[in-house]
């Protein structure tokens, strides 16, 4: 697998007369080290424009790297969380290895000030196979999958999958560790638990058996057998409802690739250490031979849950499964939104009069030479009741653009994302969103900005 970095990228959203406009300024980027940054408006009128050319260019040039390159082999899988003007992005990562879930992988921790991320980079590793605390030793030679929650202001929850002696497959349990701000130090191991089957008294430690147990109670009994090759925390946490809302990921494997696979929705009251397992989409109901539901984003309204997920089958692309906030054990039937549906959809609310933005990864574009996968994303634009889908431009980046992830902070949606010619680093971009007319580049930590038309396009 390519060597994926981190940058930090900005989007700026905010309303001109009858425009509505774009900023991408982008912290982001591989090696060598490069950054981006893009300043863009949906015109009222279309205009002529190669398909993401001026606009992700622009993303690309002014990015800036946030992972640590200069020991990582491959650094992936990143989310962010921004508290006080201090950025906190988790990725998994080795430096032994440019190769994906490899002995030496650990979850490690980038923590940066936002207006010059690089500059300011110092990391943190959170964990890795052998460490131990609280009554806890992580077995195998690998951790994988971490997310991080805020706990207010003082206090940071990473969540992780690994497993321990004994266990059948590597990904078998999940744990998580607090990272304290104040004293920049971290609690001790903590296994994350659950309650199943509507059970609430019955409290058990977050396993593949655990999940397993739950989909017979969803599915019938025999169904969680099929999901026998580990777990994964896959989703962002949203908090809604006054309770905290995630998915935990489980699949199934023959000869190495993943053949099903399904994202079981959560609820917890206590920020994550608890979980009541809900419903989940039924991945046996897609019509493909590879039957997957991976890596969701979820939003909601007043009257339901959605999970937008990817199938990794181009020929049924990005899907929504929706549960009502009356029953939430029950989703319906996954639907096609968008196209291509390989890499990890990132959703988020820009607010009015702009609402939901998605990144969804698209097919790559040959650029010449060595063409890497991934190196194309559409920016989203989806309709409250997530009928109605309209591309409003592409990023190519020709080091890879893949599993973006999205994160609002002060009015202002931050970006994190992976790209890097071999070997690969995990990248990070600040996206910032304003909602008033501002002079265009003020919100820049270097390098001037442009204003871009770029072309409408029809609902998908």
């Amino acid at each position: 697998m390519a060597q994926l970095g981190a940058f930090a990228t900005r989007l700026d959203i905010h309303t001109l007369r009858d425009s509505v406009g774009i900023m991408l300024p982008a912290f982001f980027r591989p090696l060598p080290l490069l950054g981006a940054l893009l300043c863009t408006t949906f015109a009222a009128e279309p205009t002529l424009r190669p398909d993401g050319h001026v606009s992700s260019r622009s993303f690309v040039d002014q990015a800036q790297i946030v992972s640590n390159y200069q020991t990582e082999l491959y650094a992936h899988q990143s989310s962010l969380r921004i508290v006080q003007g201090i950025g906190y992005a988790v990725y998994q990562c080795n430096e032994s290895t440019p190769e994906e879930n490899k002995a030496g992988q650990v979850a490690r921790m980038a923590v940066f000030n936002i207006l010059n991320p690089t500059a300011t980079a110092k990391w943190v590793d959170i964990a890795k196979a052998g460490d131990s605390s609280g009554g806890i030793t992580l077995g195998g030679t690998f951790v994988s999958g971490p997310m991080i929650h805020a706990l207010g202001e003082k206090t940071l929850r990473i969540f992780f999958t690994g497993r321990q002696e004994g266990d059948p497959v590597p990904a078998y349990r999940a744990f998580y560790r607090d990272y304290d701000i104040p004293t920049a130090t971290l609690s001790e191991l903590r296994a994350m638990r659950c309650t199943i089957a509507q059970q609430p008294d019955k409290v058990l430690d977050l396993t593949q058996a655990a999940l397993q147990s739950h989909l017979d109670f969803l599915f019938g009994a025999g169904t969680g057998a099929s999901f026998s090759k580990g777990i994964s925390t896959a989703c962002d946490f949203v908090e809604f409802d006054g309770l905290l809302y995630s998915t935990i990921q489980i699949k199934n494997s023959q000869d190495g690739q993943t053949r099903l696979l399904t994202n079981i929705l959560m609820r917890s009251t206590d920020q994550g250490a608890t979980w009541e397992l809900l419903g989940a989409p039924d991945p046996r109901l897609l019509t493909n031979e590879v039957k997957i539901l991976a890596e969701p984003a979820i939003t909601q309204d007043k009257t339901h849950v959605y999970l937008h997920l990817r199938s990794n089958v181009i020929e049924t692309g990005y899907m929504l499964s929706k549960a009502a906030k009356t029953d939430l054990y029950h989703f319906d039937v996954p639907v096609t939104k968008w196209t291509y549906g390989i890499g990890r959809p990132s959703l988020c609310d820009f607010g009015k009069p702009i609402g939901l933005v998605a990144l969804f990864t698209a097919p790559s574009l040959h650029m010449g030479g060595t063409t890497v996968t991934r190196n194309k994303c559409d920016v989203v634009q989806i309709d409250a009741r997530c009928q109605s889908y309209t591309k409003a431009f592409s990023i190519v980046d020709y080091n890879a653009v893949n599993t973006p992830f999205m994160h609002l902070y002060r009015d202002e949606v931050y970006v994190t994302y992976t790209t890097g010619p071999p070997p690969p680093h995990p990248k990070i971009r600040h996206l910032r969103n304003r909602l008033q007319q501002t002079a265009p580049g003020v919100l820049c930590a270097r390098g001037v900005s442009k204003w871009i038309n770029a072309p409408a396009s029809a609902s998908a």
